[in-house]
């Protein structure tokens, strides 16, 4: 940055020095001619320019590194804050809209650091510079060619206003449109069986309509913006050349006085017009800034407690007492009043109609939400006085809707290692570690005929693998973390019979020697737990075994018979 500032004030130096050059030039060799100051004056333009051209280049470099350097620590930041939020923000905010603000709008943010740290630095010495050459030259000529200037600064503050509003609305569409693609992508096959990609094509097509007159918007504004200090510097120019060209007729300035005069207010037009425009490129970069701030003002609702400490976790008992959770925007109650004792080591399944409140209890046992009232407890201990790493270090969750990222086989079975160096680099021991869990997931055969075995790249989401796969690989994650307790969504819920026994075969491994907490829609599939709660409207109203709530003839029993006795 020092470099930098250096070379900034040699710019403006080497540009007023230019103007300088040209009252010799005009006086001394053109006039007197002087060949002495001939060479002074030919051999002193080149210079000027190479000194200018060499700090340009210093300056803009070390403004490149700076800027890219703030937005690489912004970027971090904003990814590492967006981590620390809870589900209740993503569940409101679309992905393409995230993943606009951390791509475009900080794409956005490095141009306008970059630009107008530029302007603000090296033009604004340089016209500083070249009002003080023009004042020193000719006080009086200075006042007539820059009296026009200030009328400029309400139009382009105007103007600047304007320009944020029109960059907000911009960068909003641009999220819009990031999530639309995102969508449209991630749900091709529904489109294309559905046959609606005319529908997609068509509502893609107003947003991109949009997206055009933003863009123009703040183009337009742009434009207006130079035409006005355009329009001033030519009147600037014509009142110099009436007022400097009478006052060199009637002998009370020289000729080079005149010319080196005009030629500084010339130089002086470039930095005033990079200045104006820098009023509608800040604008856009305080639009973008907004936008960040208001994900980086977010604050978690979920939090730790100023003195938590880390969950010591030796059998993994579970216990909600009291529970409820309450919607914000709805009256309804997702839990109301739910106790619930999971002990140690046994299998305890969630069941019952759509909206009862299933997931809700593993999202509470996983503190992935906190109740509006009660508590959840493991071996004794309320989750809320714990530290979140040290919690979610005890949880393992397998789910319906199955993430895998993109990379190998190897990389995502050992995602689940809390202790991998690096999953991209594994070694001996840790890849031994994931072949076990594999097999105890019944993966391990389908991994081995893939390609290149567990090094097999899985494509995005591991599209390149069947729904069988991947819950199967999910598994061999939940294996590799061997965490005590073990939450369980739905997690054969998509697949078809045969797969579905083989999941449920390796799920039951997985869960021995566990606390298991099962959400199950198939009843088959949590037969044989310990204990079946039945949740309706956000309360237990059956529990006990299988073959005792079948003999109740509740809702069991019913929703039982509904499944054809699964």
């Amino acid at each position: 940055m020092a470099a930098g500032g250096v070379a900034m004030l040699l710019v403006a130096a080497s540009t007023s020095l230019t103007a300088w050059l040209m009252k010799p030039a005009v006086d001394d060799v053109l006039a007197a001619g002087d060949t002495t100051m001939m060479w002074v004056v030919g051999l002193g333009l080149p210079g000027a320019f190479a000194l200018k051209g060499i700090s340009n280049y210093m300056q803009r470099a070390s403004m490149l590194y700076a800027g890219l350097g703030m937005v690489a620590t912004a970027r971090a930041r904003l990814f590492r804050h967006l981590m620390a939020l809870d589900l209740a923000f993503f569940q409101r905010h679309p992905t393409g809209d995230l993943t606009s603000r951390l791509i475009i709008d900080l794409d956005t943010l490095r141009s306008t650091i970059t630009s107008t740290g530029i302007a603000l630095g090296r033009d604004v010495a340089t016209l500083v510079s070249l009002i003080t050459t023009l004042l020193v030259m000719d006080w009086r000529l200075s006042l007539v060619g820059l009296m026009i200037f200030p009328v400029l600064v309400l139009p382009v503050a105007a103007l600047g206003r304007r320009a944020r509003r029109r960059a907000t609305d911009l960068q909003e569409t641009l999220g819009h449109y990031d999530a639309l693609l995102h969508q449209a992508f991630e749900g091709v096959r529904v489109v294309k069986i559905f046959g609606t990609p005319e529908r997609e094509r068509t509502r893609l097509h107003g947003v991109v309509l949009r997206l055009f007159g933003a863009m123009v918007q703040v183009e337009r504004i742009k434009i207006l913006s130079a035409f006005l200090i355009e329009l001033a510097s030519g009147i600037a120019v014509a009142l110099v050349v009436l007022y400097g060209g009478h006052r060199v007729i009637d002998g009370t300035t020289t000729a080079g006085t005149f010319f080196a005069f005009i030629t500084a207010l010339i130089l002086a037009y470039r930095p005033i017009k990079k200045l104006g425009h820098m009023s509608a490129v800040l604008q856009e970069g305080v639009a973008v800034l907004d936008r960040l701030f208001a994900i980086l003002d977010t604050r978690p609702e979920l939090r730790e407690a100023p003195d938590a400490r880390p969950l010591a976790v030796s059998d993994g008992a579970i216990r909600l007492e009291d529970v409820r959770v309450s919607h914000a925007e709805t009256t309804r109650s997702a839990l109301d009043g739910i106790t619930l004792d999971i002990p140690a080591g046994q299998t305890v399944a969630l069941v019952g109609p759509s909206g009862a409140g299933k997931t809700t209890v593993l999202n509470l046992v996983a503190r992935l939400r906190d109740p509006s009232a009660g508590r959840v407890c493991i071996d004794g201990q309320d989750i809320r006085g714990a530290t979140l790493e040290s919690l979610w270090r005890h949880v393992a969750l397998v789910t319906q809707d199955v993430t895998l990222f993109e990379g190998t086989v190897l990389e995502n079975i050992l995602f689940g290692a809390p202790d991998a160096v690096d999953p991209r680099a594994p070694s001996a021991e840790e890849r031994a570690r994931a072949e076990t869990a594999a097999r105890n997931a019944d993966a391990h055969a389908f991994i081995a005929a893939l390609p290149e075995g567990y090094d097999t790249q899985i494509g995005e989401s591991g599209l390149r693998l069947s729904g069988g796969q991947r819950q199967r690989i999910a598994i061999a994650r939940a294996m590799v973390k061997d965490a005590p307790i073990l939450l369980l969504d739905e997690a054969t819920a998509a697949l078809d019979r045969e797969t579905e026994r083989r999941v449920q075969t390796a799920l039951e491994r997985l869960g021995r020697g566990r606390t298991t907490l099962v959400v199950a829609h198939r009843l088959a599939t949590v037969r044989h737990a310990d204990r079946i709660c039945v949740l309706e409207a956000g309360r237990i109203v059956e529990e006990g075994d299988h073959d005792s709530l079948l003999a109740r003839g509740g809702l069991y029993a019913r929703l039982w018979a509904g499944q054809g006795g699964a």
